[in-house]
């Protein structure tokens, strides 16, 4: 279950981001803020939850289906150019290798492409991240390029920057475009999705 994330959510996350510092700070470059306090983090999510509102940045929590157990963090964002998103994922240690991102960035490329009718998405990750560099590979994605001394890290190191690409005219033919996905606006209506 993926949902946008509330200032309430600031207690789950603040001990999720706790307990994954060492796996995450590696790979996520907002790692570079953390720890926040409990009111930090509430903050954070407000100004997260009005880039949402205002149709900016879209990132949403990824929850079991019970909404118990947060399992990481989904996003669209807004940051590569007109008609395009980035997609970008973290996911909790305990809940890697379950296939749990696959089936989140699944579902948000539908949404980017059926809802938000984006043209292209991105994804970009540190070479080393085998497990993040596979997501796009599996879900019909083309590497274009492995950007030298491109980005900075959560650490301050510059590092190699793989980026990946699909786009609209491609998706159907993807493993995401299959994807089981039921969509809701902010009053809780379904949306009509295309398939």
């Amino acid at each position: 279950m993926m949902r946008c994330w509330s200032p309430a959510d600031a207690r789950v996350l603040r001990s999720c981001l706790g307990d994954n510092d060492q796996h995450l700070r590696p790979w996520i470059p907002f790692m570079k803020d953390e720890p926040r306090s409990l009111e930090q983090t509430a903050e954070w999510l407000r100004s997260i939850r009005a880039n949402f509102d205002l149709r900016q940045n879209y990132r949403y929590a990824v929850f079991d289906a019970g909404e118990e157990k947060l399992l990481g963090e989904n996003m669209l964002l807004g940051r590569v150019g007109p008609g395009a998103f980035e997609i970008g994922y973290w996911t909790d240690r305990h809940a890697t290798g379950r296939g749990f991102a696959s089936e989140a960035t699944a579902a948000m490329i539908r949404v980017a492409f059926e809802i938000e009718r984006a043209e292209r998405l991105e994804i970009h990750c540190e070479p080393e991240n085998v497990a993040s560099a596979a997501i796009p590979a599996r879900l019909g994605f083309t590497h274009d390029a492995t950007l030298p001394k491109r980005a900075t890290n959560s650490e301050g190191k510059i590092c190699d920057l793989m980026v990946w690409s699909l786009f609209a005219a491609d998706y159907p033919a993807t493993p995401a475009a299959k994807t089981a996905l039921r969509a809701f606006d902010c009053l809780g209506q379904p949306i009509a999705i295309e398939s």
